[in-house]
């Protein structure tokens, strides 16, 4: 089955090319960038997935990926708006400082990693994978691997930044690698 990745998140690219099973996998036109005015990740791949599937709409399938990363200490942020959380020229290392900054002398760490994937067929079908990744943050940023906030989110029972971890590790565990598996089963019941 041929399917286009909605992202033009060279990253994200990279981690869910390996972890989508049996897809012929294309990216997104150059500049494909829609605007994500959800309030929820759901939402937001919605809205990917849809603005993609306008562009070409005889491919038989696209996929969008939102992700955000929830902190108990405070009330969920960054979340929908991990990507931009210091503001619109946020860069990973700019968002990881204000995290950082923002839960300084916090001993409640908690947080998790939320990943929505969302697959939307020419025909109109639809089909959703969600996974979820408890950890804590950091106190300081650990790690050479991956993008965002890797650096500084400890994976539960694992002790270790998703950073430290080999790309393989990570995709065995990880919110995106949950999420594609999910949605990996529900495309396998379309085909």
């Amino acid at each position: 089955m041929k399917a286009v990745l909605a992202t033009g998140n060279l990253h994200k690219a990279q981690e869910l090319e390996p972890l989508l099973d049996g897809l012929e996998l294309e990216r997104a036109p150059d500049g494909f960038d829609p605007e994500e005015t959800g309030t929820t990740l759901l939402q937001n791949a919605f809205i990917k997935a849809w603005a993609l599937r306008d562009m070409i709409p005889d491919t038989p399938w696209v996929i969008a990926d939102d992700t955000g990363l929830s902190v108990s200490a405070l009330g969920g942020r960054p979340g929908v708006y991990s990507a931009r959380y210091s503001g619109p020229d946020a860069t990973y290392e700019s968002n990881n400082r204000l995290l950082l900054t923002e839960l300084d002398g916090v001993d409640d760490r908690r947080a998790a990693f939320v990943c929505v994937l969302v697959a939307l067929s020419s025909g109109g079908e639809q089909r959703i994978g969600c996974g979820v990744l408890p950890g804590r943050i950091a106190t300081e940023p650990s790690g050479d691997h991956g993008f965002g906030y890797d650096p500084v989110f400890i994976i539960d029972g694992v002790g270790r930044t998703m950073a430290e971890m080999t790309p393989d590790e990570k995709n065995a565990m990880s919110h995106r690698g949950r999420a594609a598996r999910m949605l990996n089963r529900a495309m396998s019941e379309a085909a």
